[in-house]
């Protein structure tokens, strides 16, 4: 018998099962509860960064710079973010299904730090930058 599948596969390999269908969306409270803190925890300690900038992109298009995660239900998840053009931070609630990308970036320059994920190591200095204070003598 011919095989005429138009795939190849080197001797001894067998086609797999079809992976499961998902059960649910990838992004969940479990997510912004648990995963991403610790995702965000071992990250830093594999670069070396104490205050990285963590993106979250929705299907309209919008990037959020996550600062901080206010709040989390079954439905939605509340984020402290930081706004391009705007120096205040804002908070948001985004609902889960419009979640499609998270995206961690090690310590970035210190214009952007402003934007910057707050940990539990972050530097007092870098504290103060995301909370709108700057260093400079009064």
């Amino acid at each position: 018998m011919v095989n005429r599948s138009p795939l190849i596969l080197p001797p001894g390999a067998v086609p797999t099962q079809p992976p499961p269908t998902p059960s649910g969306p990838p992004f969940d409270r479990n997510f912004f509860e648990s995963v991403l803190p610790s995702a965000i925890q071992s990250y830093c300690s594999q670069v070396a960064c104490t205050m990285p900038l963590v993106q979250l992109f929705t299907s309209d298009g919008a990037r959020h710079y996550i600062r901080a995660i206010s709040g989390v239900t079954d439905q939605w998840v509340a984020l402290h973010t930081q706004e391009e053009v705007n120096e205040q931070p804002v908070q948001v609630f985004i609902p889960y299904a419009t979640v499609i990308r998270v995206e961690i970036h090690p310590d970035l320059s210190p214009d952007l730090r402003r934007f910057g994920f707050l940990t539990d190591n972050a530097e007092p200095s870098a504290e103060r930058i995301t909370a709108g204070e700057t260093d400079a003598p009064d």
